[in-house]
């Protein structure tokens, strides 16, 4: 080689290495892609190659598969077929004949599919009229369970027929047995227990004659059973001659019954014989059982269809085994020849690999190791040297290349890194001094918190902050004294409705803890105040702040000795009024001692003077009432012993004679005793007050008077319903009373009450008014208080204002004698030193109260105030 040449081959050399490592990396990587191109190449050749032999075998194979799926249809068509004989129903057929059409349609898609393919005309002219005829074989299969079934379906309706009448001829026949058999019992029992001759001959004829009735018809019945078997069996015969042996007994049978009706009573025969005409419907002529039964059983079991099916089927099994054994030769072939491809491809294959892991190794082992790998190294020892923290490593940067480049900024890094750790250093010192400072402001801080948070515990107040979250955030000391809370029932993590609950727990605001937790939960971004005792006796004052920026303070004030202090000033003011009532009750009470001295003797005197007049008045009004009684009856008499004497004309008159005098002595009786029930009161009137005071249980009194008033009631208007609502003191205490006197009013007041509903009932006629009757009591502050409250019709202001007048009523005349209420006010006002008042709205309500006082005192002036009341 001459020194130009050399030169010419070290510039070019020279070139080639100062090219960077991206186009050396190219340059080597396209020498290793070349061998891969030419595998490639090889790859796509043999793999064409092969496709062409695997084209050849998808070409027999699929008509194959396909022939086979043919003969597979068929096999599943075929044994289908016996299941389509079998069908017991329409719906059953359907469903049968539904899936064979379906793989019918499958199998012509496939024969199809066969013709469209390049196979032997021969077989697919075998194979296509192999299917024909199994179509036409499968239609006329179908066609005969068809009409097997309707044949089948109308002998079932004429069975349900047989059955029907069967039944009817059963409810018809069994009374008619049961009569004649309970006649037999009791005439029989006739004759067992004998008696005259005479009698005995006349029981026995007719039980002779009853069991000659029964005779035919249990014959009758026996007769039509035998029919109704006979045309149920020749229904489910299953061969024709036994159908026909039963038409010849039926037809027999029908002689027998016909002639077996002609002896039944005449009111059962005829229709006996129409249930006959029924079965005789049913078992002769062509629509009869026997009939229907030949039609069906002649049509065949299609036995001959299946045996043609079956040869079918054979005939295109084997014509589909030879287009499957043709197919499988032709497979073989191309078989074959796709491995003797695929031979030859994987030689040339594994040539190309081997020149190219060749090249590669060289390229590896001459470029990317001597010179790529060294200089990485190299770099990367100095960077690994520096991430140590030896800064002063050297760092190689020669060449112009990426490596190179990547060597300088290696080197930037070092030097940043140098002037970091002095910068470190620097802010490390800094970091010290504001550590330091840090620690003196929060030692002072915890110093503050400590002072306020003594502070915060002597608090006079029960103080507990939460917070936006209503999470308790701060509380004190005195706020769990107060509340009688425990370390684990505050905490951070308890929010408000979590302390309220708590608090409920333990009996702090009563039963209906959800109430007051929704009531308290209300609003909390609002001022709020309130007082609570506790179960303990102690008035706390709760006030609630609400915290800017969410959250709110709760203050608790034990407030229980201002309170107390509150009470007993009360107490001392009551005390005061209480003197001074008491100075002007007693000046009351002796002022009504003293009208009730002048009352007394002005009724003292009124009643000496009624009681006279009513005494001389009852002597003759009883004669009047009874000689009235007395000729009613000699009137009644009269008219028995006259009836059979007058003639008829006279007899008119005389009826009308007498019920004149008997109408009008009814009339002396009823005002006779109705003026005897004037005089009764009046003289009950006089007697006033005499009784003795006795220690009384008064809800037992009233229960005992508000009983007999109703059933008293109950008895004479048998109609009348009223709702009794009762409402008793329980705690009331035994008052001293008189018990009759106070029964009296009280069985007036109830009468009233119990007369008011019932009027109102009678006069609207409302299915939805309901009659109430209320009775409350209730201890009033001296004494007892009766309510008496009723639904009924009510008073307007004038009746009220004469309500306690003596003979004042609004009762229809002999209904009331206006006395009741006037008695009533004598003895709670005069004799028991108590009040009567009455409340009462015109067609709403009436209402009487009765205050009773536990001290006996003075009665009230004699002539009473105007007042509301019920009528009496």
């Amino acid at each position: 080689m001459t020194a130009t040449a050399a030169d010419a081959a070290g510039s070019g050399s020279g070139a080639f290495w100062r090219a960077g490592v991206r186009m050396r990396l190219l340059l080597a990587f396209l020498a290793i892609s070349g061998f891969s191109v030419l595998a490639a190449a090889a790859a796509i050749y043999a793999f064409r190659e092969v496709g062409e032999r695997i084209e050849v075998v998808e070409t027999q194979v699929s008509p194959a598969l396909t022939s086979l799926e043919v003969s597979r249809s068929a096999e599943r068509i075929i044994a289908a077929a016996p299941a389509l004989l079998a069908a017991v129903d329409t719906a059953r057929r359907d469903q049968v004949a539904s899936e064979l059409r379906a793989e019918l349609a499958r199998l012509n898609e496939r024969l199809l599919e066969l013709n469209r393919g390049q196979l032997e005309a021969a077989l697919l002219t075998t194979i296509r009229e192999s299917v024909g005829s199994l179509s036409a074989n499968l239609a006329s299969l179908e066609d005969l369970v068809a009409r097997r079934l309707v044949a089948g379906e109308g002998v079932a309706r004429q069975r349900r027929r047989v059955l029907e009448t069967h039944e009817e001829t059963q409810r018809l026949l069994a009374p008619w047995l049961m009569v004649i058999e309970g006649q037999i019992a009791r005439q029989a029992d006739a004759v067992r227990r004998g008696g005259t001759p005479a009698a005995m001959d006349d029981a026995a004829q007719r039980l002779v004659a009853s069991i000659a009735a029964q005779r035919p018809a249990l014959a009758a019945q026996r007769q039509f059973s035998a029919i109704v078997d006979m045309l149920s069996e020749a229904s489910t015969a299953d061969q024709e001659r036994r159908v026909q042996v039963l038409a010849f007994q039926l037809v027999r049978a029908l002689r027998e019954v016909a002639a077996t009706s002609a002896e039944l009573d005449a009111r059962l025969q005829p229709l006996f014989i129409a249930q006959v005409a029924k079965l005789r419907e049913l078992s002769e002529g062509p629509d009869s059982i026997p009939a229907a039964r030949q039609r069906e059983l002649a049509l065949g079991n299609g036995a001959a269809l299946l045996a043609e099916n079956a040869r079918l089927s054979a005939g295109l099994t084997e014509a589909v085994d030879r287009l499957a054994a043709a197919a499988k030769a032709d497979t073989a072939s191309a078989t074959r020849d796709a491995l003797s491809v695929q031979r030859r491809g994987t030689q040339v294959l594994l040539v190309l690999v081997l020149l190219s892991l060749v090249t590669s190794v060289l390229i590896v082992w001459l470029y990317v190791g001597r010179n790529i790998v060294r200089r990485l190294t190299t770099l990367g020892d100095g960077m690994v040297a520096i991430a140590a923290g030896r800064l002063g490593a050297p760092v190689a940067a020669e060449g112009s290349d990426e490596i190179a480049a990547m060597g300088r900024a290696v080197e930037v890094f070092r030097r940043n890194a140098i002037e970091l750790d002095r910068l470190l250093a620097e802010r490390s010192q800094t970091a010290a001094l504001l550590e330091q400072q840090v620690r003196e402001r929060t030692a002072e801080l915890e110093r503050r918190r400590a002072v306020l948070r003594v502070t915060f515990d002597n608090m006079g107040h029960g103080v507990v902050m939460f917070d936006a979250e209503y999470r308790m955030a701060a509380w004190n000391q005195r706020f769990m004294d107060l509340l009688g809370l425990d370390d684990d029932r505050v905490g951070l993590a308890f929010t408000y409705a979590d302390f309220v609950r708590g608090l409920a727990e333990r009996g702090e605001y009563g039963a209906d803890f959800e109430a007051e937790l929704r009531r308290r939960v209300t609003d909390l971004d609002r001022p709020f105040t309130d007082e609570r005792t506790r179960p303990d006796g102690t008035v706390l004052e709760i006030r609630r702040n609400p915290v800017p920026g969410g959250g709110f303070v709760l203050i608790y004030t034990d407030i229980t000795e201002r309170k107390r202090a509150e009470r007993e000033m009360a107490a001392a003011r009551d005390a005061a009024a209480a003197a001074s009532r008491t100075m002007e009750a007693a000046y009351r009470e002796l002022k009504a001692a003293q009208a009730s001295l002048v009352h007394a003797e002005k009724m003292a005197s009124l009643g000496q003077l009624t009681a006279g007049i009513a005494h001389e008045l009852k002597n003759p009004l009883n004669f009047i009432n009874n000689f009235a009684s007395l000729a009613q009856e000699l009137l009644d008499e009269l008219k028995e012993t006259l009836g059979p004497v007058l003639a008829a004309d006279r007899a008119d008159e005389a009826n009308d004679i007498v019920a004149t005098l008997s109408g009008n002595l009814g009339k002396i009786v009823e005002h006779g005793r109705r003026a005897d029930g004037i005089i009764r009161s009046m003289l009950l009137h006089s007697r006033g007050g005499s009784g003795e005071r006795q220690r009384t249980d008064v809800n037992a009194l009233v229960q005992e008077a508000l009983n007999l008033a109703y059933h008293g009631a109950r008895s004479q208007n048998p109609e009348m319903n009223v709702t009794l609502e009762r409402d008793f003191d329980k705690a009331l205490a035994p008052l001293d009373m008189v018990p009759q006197d106070i029964t009296r009013v009280l069985l007036n007041l109830f009468g009233n009450a119990l007369y008011a509903t019932d009027k109102r009932r009678r006069e609207e006629r409302s299915s939805t008014w309901r009659p109430i009757l209320r009775v409350v009591t209730r201890d009033a502050s001296d004494g007892v208080e009766i309510r008496v409250r009723d639904n009924g019709t009510g008073m307007p202001p004038e009746v009220r204002s004469k309500l306690f007048t003596p003979f004042f009523t609004t009762k229809p005349t002999g209904e009331g004698t206006g006395l009741g209420l006037s008695i009533s006010y004598d003895i709670v006002v005069q004799q028991h030193g108590g009040s009567i008042d009455v409340e009462s709205e015109l067609g709403a309500f009436t209402e009487f109260t009765i205050r009773l006082p536990r001290a006996a005192r003075g009665g009230a002036p004699a002539t009473p105030e105007p007042a509301d009341g019920a009528l009496a």
